[in-house]
């Protein structure tokens, strides 16, 4: 049962969150659905703030890379590890295959990503991780479940109970 002080309905302290959303280099228009939800969700207090990155369709696994494929490839992992630590597989993560690099390039050993991946920290740890292959809706169902977690505007006002 809901304590109140002064009438007004206690709410619970949210903890700062911070959405990463990842989609494929050139179809981030695909995505704009899910970029105007979360644009509502920093408005509404849902979400402190959040960043839209872009990845290419495999990630090579080997040899020298660049720091931004290096950031690419640890954030990689570091979703996979998530999924896995809670006994599932990050769906649309493939496995390594070696293939070669641009027209001519040299083989080397890649990995497939997914098509979208949404990563969610609280306080700077990665708390939730949300993949999707074909469509948004995967995406679409996580900002439902975070909308539903939080209390509206309307529930700090006086408490009036009609008989």
């Amino acid at each position: 049962m809901d304590s109140t002080k002064g009438g007004e309905r206690p709410t619970q302290p949210s903890r700062p969150v911070r959405v990463e959303l990842w989609v494929p280099s050139g179809k981030r228009d695909e995505f704009e659905a899910v970029v105007a939800r979360l644009d509502d969700a920093v408005e509404h207090g849902v979400v402190d703030d959040y960043t839209v990155e872009t990845w290419d369709r495999f990630v090579d696994l080997s040899g020298r890379l660049n720091s931004r494929e290096r950031h690419v490839r640890d954030k990689l992992s570091s979703y996979a590890r998530w999924s896995a630590n809670r006994g599932r597989q990050l769906s649309g993560l493939g496995d390594p295959i070696t293939r070669g690099i641009g027209r001519m390039g040299p083989e080397c050993l890649t990995r497939r990503v997914p098509r979208a991946v949404m990563a969610e920290y609280e306080e700077g740890i990665l708390s939730h991780v949300t993949a999707c292959e074909e469509c948004v809706g995967a995406l679409q169902l996580r900002l439902d479940d975070l909308d539903s977690h939080t209390e509206p505007d309307w529930s700090n006002g006086p408490i009036t109970v009609e008989w």
